[in-house]
């Protein structure tokens, strides 16, 4: 895909996390957001009359910009607000917004439209008008068919200018929305910076949000309806209800395996050499069977301490709280060895204790089932917590497979 297409999506699918926000905003149950209907992005009320009205901009590469002084995603946004004032599609309480993903420098057109004089910004523009021209000419007198792009902009900037009482209600009404953090303020809007919503949690939410308005946008213009894509209040808080109630997202404390990259061959070299894979690998059985067993734990050692050291960072839970999940699994993994060894050690053979190694490796990595604080469960998606929560221990070790783990291993 080339860079103009994917800056192209990027810049469409933000659109649809500015409505996301604007969705969790919203006061009035009666007021609407729509979606490329009356622009980028809008609020509506219930007379259509709109209420605040966005252009949304969004650049994918490093040192991008929008909105800049002589681009035509600025004189084509002003082009627009102004043939829609003229339309009646927007009005003299309309709010303008610029929204971008980028910084908007203090010193750019933008800013001064948005702060200085009116007279003034007149002034700063006709300046610009005048520079344009002059680099237009200069380019002209070695090439006739020469900058076709400057042309556009000459004549957008001209165009705005023959319309001075629509452009001051638009200087008026403008706000600068930059350098947007949209997750962010989705969690605020939503009420999800408290304590009881994980990192991990939110950004289900927030996800499984984002893709319901995308999801329900193309499927109401592909209905064709006359509304197009519009959403209430009442549409939102529906949905949003269902989502934080659904107990795949209430348990969603930990991060998928699959979003915590990939691990360097040397620490996953230097982890084969600790003691918890001395005690997989001591357990008798094929060696194919061995191998994937030591590939997989070590894997789930790893990300364990990763996340571990994220969430605690991230403030959700502390170092007590797994300490605590830890005494949890002694205890689990005690009641269940109790079960297997009923008899005292030496009235069974060593093939014996090696079947027994099999099923308590086995029932505690794969099937036993413990949460996280009484209420948050493990998934395929986040065992690894609990896997690694065992290894870490039968790496001390305080917990083993063998019954004669204590004897081989605490020495």
């Amino acid at each position: 895909m080339s860079d103009s297409a994917s800056g192209s999506i990027a810049g469409f699918l933000f659109q649809f996390e500015k409505a996301l926000v604007l969705l969790a905003t919203l006061e009035n149950t009666t007021d609407v957001v729509s979606i490329e209907q009356v622009d980028d992005v809008a609020i509506q009320n219930e007379e259509d009359l709109v209420i605040l009205t966005i252009q949304s901009k969004h650049s994918i590469s490093p040192n991008g910009t929008t909105f800049e002084d002589t681009s035509k995603s600025l004189w084509r946004t002003l082009q627009i607000w102004v043939e829609k004032l003229e339309q009646g599609i927007f009005n003299e309480s309309t709010k303008f917004v610029c929204s971008t993903n980028k910084i908007i420098g203090n010193h750019s057109l933008l800013r001064k439209i948005h702060s200085k004089k009116y007279d003034d910004v007149l002034v700063d523009i006709r300046q610009l008008l005048d520079q344009q021209k002059a680099k237009l000419k200069n380019l002209q007198s070695t090439k006739k068919d020469a900058g076709p792009t400057i042309k556009n902009i000459i004549k957008l900037i001209e165009f705005v200018l023959s319309k001075e009482d629509k452009f001051k209600i638009i200087k008026e009404n403008l706000e600068i929305e930059d350098k947007e953090s949209l997750m962010e303020r989705f969690f605020i809007a939503a009420h999800l910076t408290t304590d009881n919503y994980s990192q991990a949690r939110k950004e289900i939410i927030y996800d499984t949000m984002y893709g319901w308005l995308l999801n329900a946008s193309k499927a109401k213009w592909l209905q064709g309806t006359k509304i197009g894509a519009t959403f209430t209040k009442k549409d939102f808080d529906q949905k949003f209800s269902f989502v934080i109630a659904n107990p795949a997202i209430v348990n969603a404390v930990f991060r998928k395996k699959g979003d915590l990259g990939t691990i360097d061959p040397k620490r996953l070299s230097d982890v084969r050499k600790e003691l918890f894979v001395r005690q997989i690998s001591d357990i008798n059985r094929k060696k194919s069977a061995i191998e994937r067993n030591v590939e997989n734990a070590v894997l789930d050692f790893i990300y364990h301490d990763i996340e571990m050291a994220h969430i605690v960072r991230g403030g959700n839970f502390t170092e007590p709280d797994f300490r605590e999940f830890q005494d949890s699994c002694i205890e689990r993994w005690q009641s269940y060895v109790d079960t297997v060894i009923i008899n005292e050690l030496e009235e069974y053979s060593d093939v014996q204790k090696n079947e027994m190694a099999v099923s308590i490796f086995d029932n505690v990595m794969h099937n036993m089932e413990i949460n996280f604080q009484e209420g948050f469960s493990f998934n395929s998606s986040n065992s690894y917590i609990r896997n690694g929560t065992f290894l870490k221990l039968s790496n001390i070790p305080k917990i083993g497979w063998h019954p004669d783990w204590e004897s081989k291993y605490k020495k």
